[in-house]
């Protein structure tokens, strides 16, 4: 219970949401896969709606209250300022009423027109509009978190939620049949676990409910922070939102947006790990002392997109089909293609969200929220003009259009405020030369398919791992803290990274001079 209340640092941090990741991404891929094989292909595409309606919601409920609650509880325990009670406040009232609005906004159309979901009833749509306002109340509780640095509380809170949600889930339709309906009271059950959890876990700094309350610029300081990651929310949904209203009477069918539901489940996986990093680091890019400053762990936490995931996405571009095939059934076969073309979207949505999460941090959230729905509407477009000729590979190459452009137009606002350095080009050397056996060896695996197609992968990242670390791809600082951690652990002494006395709120000087790869 102690390391759930302690503060750790942005390495530990980072760790311990990446180890959340570790545990709920299986979770995830099993509870799409068990769904996809266990409903029918069209009732599994209602399901993909579904889930779409609410990853959108978590991402508007994530982003005004909730940063705009850490930042300030970050900057307070940075100045030594006690609480920020007004703020915590503020932030429940704000957020809940949000999600309140949310929910019953959608049930009113839902209930009404039918438009969102065809066919579905209200019984489904009441659990979707319930589980949106407790994911309003669960997301400011994970906001306090993060701005106390209790990022083990928040990996478990994750977990809890995912865990609950399989379970139930799964548990339900494969047993009772309960089909949808019995997925959205798994939803809403998991929803509830995760706002317990994380209250339990923030209880000694939650303020009493009757107090003062933070004033409007609390309330302005968060509205472009909703704007931009709603915009943001925007660019990663809208791809399954409206494949099926743009495709309707050109042949795109539910089940069509199942295939593509599946393509997008394994080709937007490595997001996580990404959003995983910008988490773990935003803290302390908001409590940086100066631009340089708060660059230097911009870089930290950027530099390992190239070294860490850009190398999965070159497997999901190169050979998704080794991976469809054996993880999905045979009717989703047609999921190859968009998969491809959606991976390639990934790696601007990555880099994206730690663009708009750094700037969150730095109190430019106005202007990014100004410059992304630019990024929304050329998905928009793409999608017009593809989808009813090219069906989800329409929607996939529209989601890679939004994503691209949002990380355009968020770079733009980035270096206009951050000395942003070059890429030594010894590294940049170093790093190709590890990825070009990777390539070679993928593109064989693609071409012999089969059984060994695995083997060949699994070799080509292996190969990759050595000769980036040999090559000095992956900074000597960063192998220092790994192999130091490790000997702390084997000699079992504590981690220093987690002791508030010895963590760090500045970044080594090469570190901050270095450039963000690209």
């Amino acid at each position: 219970m102690r390391a759930l209340r302690g503060h750790q640092s942005a390495a530990a941090g980072t760790a311990v949401l990446m180890i959340g990741i570790v545990l709920t991404a299986p979770l995830n891929y099993g509870f799409g896969l068990a769904l996809a094989w266990l409903l029918p292909a069209s009732e599994f595409g209602v399901v993909s709606v579904v889930l779409t309606v609410l990853l959108l919601a978590t991402s508007v409920l994530a982003a005004g209250f909730p940063w705009a609650l850490a930042r300030a509880v970050a900057r307070a325990e940075a100045d030594g300022e006690p609480g920020a009670d007004a703020q915590f406040r503020a932030a429940l009232a704000g957020n809940v009423g949000l999600g309140a609005a949310l929910g019953g906004g959608f049930a009113a159309v839902q209930l009404t027109t039918g438009a969102i979901l065809p066919g579905v009833g209200p019984g489904l749509t009441l659990l979707i509009a319930g589980t949106v306002v407790l994911l309003a109340l669960g997301q400011v509780l994970v906001g306090g978190l993060q701005g106390t640095r209790r990022f083990t509380a928040v990996g478990v809170t994750r977990v809890a939620e995912v865990v609950a949600k399989v379970v139930v889930a799964v548990g339900v339709v494969a047993l009772v049949g309960a089909g949808a309906l019995g997925v959205g009271w798994a939803l809403l059950l998991s929803a509830a676990v995760a706002a317990a959890w994380a209250w339990w876990t923030l209880r000694d700094r939650l303020p009493r409910l009757r107090g003062a309350i933070a004033g409007w610029r609390s309330f302005a300081d968060a509205a472009p922070m909703a704007a931009g990651t709603t915009a943001f929310g925007l660019i990663s949904t809208l791809d399954v939102l409206l494949l099926g209203a743009l495709g309707h009477g050109h042949g795109v069918t539910f089940a069509a947006v199942g295939t593509y539901q599946v393509a997008a489940l394994l080709a937007k996986a490595p997001y996580l790990a990404g959003s995983a990093l910008s988490e773990g680091v935003f803290p302390f890019v908001a409590r940086a002392r100066s631009a340089q400053e708060a660059h230097g762990w911009v870089v930290t936490a950027f530099r390992w997109v190239p070294l860490a995931l850009v190398p999965a996405l070159l497997v999901l571009v190169v050979t998704p089909d080794a991976l469809l095939g054996r993880l999905f059934p045979a009717e989703y076969a047609a999921a190859g293609t968009p998969a491809r073309v959606i991976a390639l979207g990934t790696l601007g949505l990555i880099a994206g969200d730690m663009l708009l999460k750094a700037l969150f941090a730095r109190g430019f959230a106005g202007r990014a929220a100004a410059r992304l729905p630019l990024a929304a509407l050329a998905e928009v477009a793409t999608m017009a003009v593809l989808v009813p000729r090219l069906g989800a590979t329409g929607a996939a190459a529209g989601f890679a259009v939004g994503a691209w452009v949002g990380a355009a137009v968020l770079a733009s606002v980035y270096v206009r405020h951050h000395r942003v350095g070059r890429v030594p080009a010894r590294v940049v050397l170093a790093w190709s030369a590890a990825v070009a056996p990777l390539a070679g060896l993928l593109a064989v695996a693609a071409v012999i398919g089969g059984g060994p197609d695995l083997a060949l992968i699994a070799l080509g990242l292996a190969v990759y791992v050595v000769l980036a670390v040999r090559l000095g791809a992956v900074p000597a600082a960063d192998l220092a803290r790994v192999r130091g951690l490790l000997a702390r652990r084997g000699a079992g002494r504590p981690d220093p990274a987690t002791d508030p006395a010895t963590d760090p709120i500045t970044v080594p000087a090469s570190a901050a001079q270095e450039g963000v790869p690209a």
